[in-house]
């Protein structure tokens, strides 16, 4: 876990975790005592996220070699 937000006035969290690959998120979200319970009325969204200074690397390295 990285970091982890409550939106106020409305039942939803933001959560921020770094995984090493897509499966370990799914065996994550299945552990949950929500998920259990009511796990049929729970909504996942998953964003990746990048590292903006790895993307900043990635941009200058490609703007130079052309």
């Amino acid at each position: 876990m990285v970091d982890l937000w409550k939106c106020v006035g409305t039942r939803r969290v933001i959560a921020i975790v770094d995984v090493p690959r897509p499966d370990t998120l799914d065996q994550i979200l299945l552990d949950l005592p929500i998920m259990k319970k009511m796990g049929q009325n729970v909504h996942v969204e998953v964003t990746p996220l990048r590292r903006y200074e790895d993307f900043a690397t990635d941009v200058k390295a490609r703007l130079s070699n052309n």
